[in-house]
Parts: structure tokens; sequence; C-alpha cells
């Protein structure tokens, strides 16, 4: 089978499609240089050009709870999952950038579409997709926007741990790392009222397709409201995607629209919510799959 019909076509390989796109952060495809500074400063600080958004420093816990919902048309039809779990975000220094150990702490409901995931091999005892979503546990390393540091990641034991893991519990583990990770902060200082454009080509892959992929990201300073006795930023982004690649003798598109809002504690420099939707588009020649993606994540001090 080829490349382009394994990735459209295979139930199983719709769910790790959605682990590759289901964490939609604040800068879902990270900014160009026009976006601003990219310092580790204190979070809400005045600088040139308007107000910074940056993760505390040092050690703290966070609780995150999450929704979900995920739908994939395709040529086999239609699968859908949906979920509501609780997971434990443990913050420490990592020299100039954050590490960030996660865990799942409760699971009130997970369910996966028929056929999402693939079958056990052949003497393989099937693997319960929610036990296997409530005994994850993982890490990752980020500056201080909460940008993946991708190497620094590699490096950690957690992720060497997770190499060992297969079929089933290789999947949720990828998935839960996305939907529990931080939202990913802005580069711009913004201004409130005051849209700020970044600019970006990137190469994603794809169940091991390789796309050069062109975005456009729009982020907008909504407000600061103080009413609590905290600073709590809202910020709303837009981004559109598109890249296509050469595949045999067709080409493979892939189109994304993104959406939502953050909303982040300017004085103790953590999150406090995010909303996020987005649907994506690939297509191969005749073929298709489209996907979407919702996500509602509040965080709170654990």
């Amino acid at each position: 089978m080829s490349t382009s019909r394994h990735l459209l076509c295979r139930r199983s390989a719709l769910f790790a499609l959605f682990v590759a796109l289901a964490s939609s952060p604040l800068a879902c495809k990270k900014g160009a240089d026009t976006a601003g500074p990219d310092g580790a400063g204190a979070s809400g600080a005045p600088v040139a050009g308007g107000t910074e958004l940056r993760y505390k420093a040092g050690a703290y816990k966070l609780k995150a709870d999450v929704k979900f919902s995920f739908k994939a048309t395709s040529p086999q039809g239609v699968n859908e999952a949906s979920g509501d779990i609780s997971g434990l975000l443990d913050v420490s220094d990592a020299g100039d950038k954050i590490k960030v150990a996660l865990a799942v702490a409760e699971v009130r409901d997970f369910v996966l579409g028929k056929d999402m995931l693939p079958p056990p091999k052949e003497g393989e005892t099937p693997v319960d997709p929610k036990a296997a979503v409530q005994s994850f546990t993982g890490a990752f390393v980020a500056d201080m926007r909460g940008e993946l540091d991708e190497a620094a990641t590699k490096a950690l034991p957690e992720t060497a741990a997770a190499k060992e893991k297969k079929g089933v519990e290789a999947a949720v583990a990828g998935f839960a790392t996305g939907v529990l990770g931080l939202p990913e902060l802005p580069k711009a200082a913004l201004v409130e009222g005051k849209e700020v454009e970044t600019t970006e080509r990137k190469d994603e892959n794809l169940q091991g397709l390789v796309i050069p992929v062109d975005t456009t990201s729009k982020f907008t300073l909504i407000k600061i409201d103080s009413s609590s006795g905290k600073r709590i930023a809202e910020v709303k982004y837009e981004s559109e995607s598109s890249g296509a690649v050469e595949q045999g003798k067709q080409m493979i598109t892939l189109d994304v629209a993104a959406e939502g809002t953050v909303l982040f504690n300017l004085d103790d420099q953590i999150p406090v919510r995010r909303t996020s939707s987005s649907t994506t588009n690939i297509a191969a020649g005749q073929m298709g799959v489209e996907i979407v993606n919702n996500i509602d994540s509040t965080f709170s001090p654990a």
C-alpha cells in the first residue's frame, strides 16, 4: 500500500493523525521573526510594543481538566472519539527552560470509534485504551512560552521509556501528551485590541510523510480583566496552514484552519483556560480525509 493510501485509508491511522493534530495551542505553528522578542522575561511586564506572556520559572504543579472531541471523515466512513480527563503537570526548572512531567489523574470518559487503534498482534493481550490513558506518564522540555524543545525532550529518560511502548499504549501516550500539554504562548508582545500576524514555513511529519507547510497566524489581546484580583489576559488566535508534496504520480495536499482563545494569569504566570478547534483536510488524488478537533482545557494550581 502506498504512503498516501496508508495515510488516508487505514482506520488505525486516523487516531495517529489525531495525535499529531489534536493539540491546538495558542501558536499552532511557531511564528517567524515578525513575532517580536522571545525572551524569558516576567509575564505581563511592559516591553517595547506591548505585554509579553511567559510561563513562571521554578517548581510548581498544575491540574488540567480536559474535554475533547474528534471526528474523521474518510473514504472508509466516519470515525469519532471523545474524552474527559484530568491530568497533573509537574513543572520544574531546566536551565533557561522548563521541564513538564505529565500524569493522568482521572479518566471520566474516553471513547474511541471502531477500528481507530491497531488490533493486537498474534499472541498479544489486547490493551484497554481507557486503562492505557489512566496509567499514562510522560514529560517534555519547553521554553518559557511553552514551545517544545525537541532535542532536550528526546534526551529525557521519560522519552526513552516511552519508546518501549507499542501499539495502543504508544498511540494513547502520544495523544495524552498532546492534549495535556501547556498552551503555547505567542512570541509577540501584544497590545490590547491590536492584531499581530506571524508567518512561517515548516516541515510537518504526518505518519512518515514530510510536507512543507506555510502558516499564517493572527493573535489579538482582547482584554486584561482584573476583577478577580489577578490580571487575566484573554488572547484570541486564528491560523491557516497549507502545504503539498508530490508522492509517486500524485500530489498530496494538507490544509488546516484553527482558532481559539487562551486565558492567561499574568500575575502568577500560569494558564487558566484554553479552547481550540481545528479542521484539517488531507487529499491525495481523488481520496481525502477531513479531521475536526475540539479541545477545552482548564488549569488550576495543584
